[in-house]
């Protein structure tokens, strides 16, 4: 008990450290029983604080209303009832705490005018509805207007906006990010679509699902599929996890599935549920009766579904790197060289990509050719003649090859040597595409733009809209997944719902920074001097391209130097 209390108390303090006005604040109650608070689990997820909401008292001015409710409706529990007390009951009945959440970063100002007080603060994001989070362009402000009217019980808000007002602090203190899982159009690996979910409220579970069967967001859905047919709905609303096992039934509509619907839906559940620490297994039924899918016992384990992993990786994935000796796979103690002509220096090349396989390479020469084959024994190189002036290239989940051009034009290139431009739509007119990176699932690019001074780092959804997914693709919509980098030099994909870039949040110093694509948080991590380029990879150590001709990794705690060559590169 002793562990809790101070963790609250120590967050109370903290945030009455900053220039916030005291009723903006939770308080430490000074009266009161000492209750026994719940245990805190081990899991970092799990733990949270718990705000502490102040009602409202009779002598508080129009500005301290409005900040005393904007601190209660931190509070989630019993649908922000401590909140609600600040509002009229007209307001009470008509406020909808659920259409969104603003989050605004930085100390808010506030403007009292009679009865009508103005809050400004600058607005890092939005939650929508069914818990996507949206990043806002850097210098983005939200502004509103509480008007509130004199009761006998004093001064309450009788007319507010919809949704919640959050502080940055707030939202990660109360929100946690979960993926959905859907499948890239060909149903062979699974996709996440990353939510945030309020910590207090229903059961985790049973949210997850619900969300899950409401289908993807509306950015993502040109570019996945689901396996749960039109109309499966839960037949009883909840999930409940009993000693360990989630129970999931399904209404009578998912017996009409057939056999690959069946696998495909508890493929994503399973990855969905697994997620919660307490699921070690999922039971699906229908309309109460066992739902037989094959291939898998019921309840299915957790680790039932390997082959669709949402990685995309093969389990024995290596890095390869560019060396003045050939191109060289990293293995335990230093490096081998690859099979055939790409593991020679004729030609030598100097940039390179991997595909997904792990045996088709392309590679840039020292003399700016590009070049592309397979890496297997005797197998050679050809260049593509074609291509003038490349800055970037990556392969896509089908060995495709995609090519960025000095004048950002994009352009596939399959294994035979045909090639396709991709079409990029969404850009703001002057902006030019640096690099165009596919996820490993094939269903999103993470997109370096240049845009005046700055270059930016974007995403964008992939559209395949021909069966070989080789003709009429397009890279649409891209939107932003951060908004405070000021400079960016490289990027790769560090998982499937995360990014490894190389930039910098102000000017100077360059540094790998994760980026969280489901709620646009950033995670540095340093890095060695002179960094130029690097690789990511699920579960692997990032790498990172010095100027002084060495591969450094942060494996150990600090970046240690571990090859001398450049270019890093792991299957994608």
């Amino acid at each position: 008990m002793r562990k809790i209390l101070f963790l609250v108390v120590s967050s109370l303090v903290v945030t009455a450290c900053g220039n916030v006005p005291q009723a903006f604040t939770a308080q430490v109650p000074t009266s009161g029983p000492i209750q026994q608070g719940e245990q805190v689990s081990g899991s970092n997820v799990d733990q949270f604080i718990r705000v502490i909401a102040r009602p409202p008292r009779p002598d508080m001015t129009a500005t301290e209303v409005v900040q005393g409710f904007l601190d209660a409706s931190a509070s989630f529990a019993d649908d922000h009832a401590v909140a609600r007390e600040y509002l009229t009951r007209p307001a009470n009945d008509q406020w909808d705490s659920t259409s969104q959440v603003v989050v605004y970063e930085g100390a808010p100002v506030f403007s009292e005018s009679g009865l009508n007080v103005e809050f400004e603060a600058p607005q890092a994001g939005a939650i929508g509805p069914n818990g996507r989070y949206r990043v806002d362009e850097p210098g983005a402000g939200f502004s509103t207007t509480f008007r509130l009217i004199s009761t006998d019980e004093g001064l309450r808000i009788d007319e507010l906006p919809d949704g919640l007002v959050l502080s940055q602090t707030d939202v990660d203190r109360a929100f946690r990010s979960y993926a959905l899982y859907f499948f890239d159009p060909s149903f062979e690996i699974l996709v996440p679509d990353s939510r945030m979910i309020p910590v207090v409220g229903p059961g985790l579970a049973t949210t997850l699902v619900r969300r899950l069967l409401e289908g993807p967001n509306a950015w993502l859905r040109p570019a996945v599929r689901t396996g749960f047919p039109d109309g499966v709905d839960l037949n009883i609303d909840a999930v409940l996890v009993d000693a360990g096992v989630a129970q999931v039934d399904l209404d009578a509509s998912a017996q009409l599935a057939d056999d690959a619907s069946r696998q495909a839906l508890s493929q994503q559940l399973v990855w969905t549920l697994r997620q919660l620490t307490d699921v070690q297994a999922v039971n699906l039924t229908a309309a109460g009766q066992p739902l037989f899918v094959p291939g898998v016992a019921n309840p299915q384990p957790r680790d039932a579904w390997p082959s669709v992993d949402p990685s995309g990786l093969e389990a024995d994935a290596a890095a390869y790197v560019a060396s003045t000796i050939g191109v060289r796979q990293l293995v335990e103690g230093g490096t081998r060289p690859v099979d055939g002509q790409a593991g020679t220096r004729d030609p030598l090349l100097a940039n390179i990509a991997i595909a997904e396989s792990g045996v088709r390479i392309a590679g840039i020469d020292v003399e700016g050719q590009t070049w592309s084959g397979a890496l297997v024994p005797e197998a050679s190189l050809f260049s593509l003649p074609a291509v003038k002036e490349p800055v970037g290239l990556a392969f896509d989940g089908v060995d495709d090859l995609w090519i960025v051009d000095l004048s950002g034009n994009l352009t596939l290139y399959s294994p035979t040597g045909r090639s396709f431009p991709i079409e990029v739509g969404g850009l703001a007119s002057g902006d030019v595409i640096r690099a165009a990176i596919p996820s490993r699932d094939g269903t999103r690019a993470a997109l370096l733009v240049e845009s005046g001074p700055r270059t930016n780092l974007l995403l964008a959804r992939i559209v395949r809209t021909s069966p070989t997914g080789r003709v009429g693709i397009e890279v649409q919509e891209p939107i932003r997944v951060e908004s405070k980098l000021v400079e960016v030099v490289d990027v790769a994909w560090s998982s499937a719902d995360s990014l490894a870039v190389l930039g910098s949040e102000s000017v100077g110093t360059l540094q790998v920074i994760d980026v969280s694509i489901g709620r646009g948080s950033l995670f540095t991590q340093g890095a060695p001097e002179g960094p130029v380029s690097l690789a990511a990879a699920p579960g692997l150590p990032t790498l990172v391209a010095a100027a002084d001709g060495v591969i450094y990794d942060n494996t150990s705690g600090t970046w240690s130097g571990r090859v001398n060559a450049s270019s890093p590169a792991y299957p994608g």
